[in-house]
């Protein structure tokens, strides 16, 4: 994924409680005036599969991704009626020979739900800034918020540090309506601001003593 779709993070076999993705990966699309992001996905199979049921499951993956693939391992190339019925599906297909990969279908490009896209890239270790729209490193994947000052942000002007914070607000809205039931006083409403967007908004106006 890195050299074939310039994937700047990637990782294999991640995911939540509803599912996990083979291989995913995070790359830049937003050229000079944005920080936007797409992210891909890979169910990678060993060409022995239906591949129908493989499409199927390709597919599901574009609740979590922009671009959604299936990659499979076979020596002879995707046939007339397997390429008609991933286009028709809407996959992208990857065939995998002698140890190399190469893209046969591109994918469309699919809206996933954000919640549960911004829970894979949490995964990543990457959170978006609320300021700039930027996504950034926020730690490590054993320390996933090491990068981050929590609702400190002299700490986090100090330490040139990201900041994490939490939106009580929200929370109570959706504990409420029974959206999301929390405990009271209770909330996972998180919430990022990148290193960057600190030191050129808030170092200056905050003593950093």
């Amino acid at each position: 994924m890195k050299k074939q779709f310039l994937c700047f993070k990637t990782a294999i076999n991640t995911g939540i409680k509803y599912s996990r993705i083979d291989v995913v990966g995070v790359r830049d699309i937003g050229g000079n005036l944005s920080g936007d992001i797409e992210t891909i996905s890979i169910e990678v199979k060993r060409g022995s599969a239906p591949f129908a049921t493989a499409c199927g499951q390709a597919l599901g993956y574009k609740i979590y991704a922009n671009r959604v693939y299936l990659a499979d391992y076979r020596k002879d190339n995707f046939s007339y009626e397997e390429i008609f019925i991933a286009s028709n599906l809407g996959i992208g297909l990857i065939q995998i020979i002698d140890g190399k990969c190469q893209e046969v279908l591109t994918s469309p490009f699919y809206h996933p739900m954000p919640d549960l896209n911004l829970l894979i890239l949490e995964k990543l270790t990457l959170g978006k800034c609320q300021i700039c729209g930027s996504f950034f490193e926020t730690g490590d994947i054993k320390h996933v918020f090491s990068n981050l000052s929590k609702e400190n942000l002299k700490k986090a002007i100090k330490d040139k540090k990201g900041m994490m914070f939490w939106n009580y607000e929200v929370a109570d809205r959706k504990h409420r309506l029974g959206i999301k039931p929390t405990p009271d006083g209770t909330t996972y409403e998180r919430r990022f601001i990148c290193s960057e967007c600190i030191e050129i908004f808030f170092s200056q106006t905050v003593d950093k003593k």
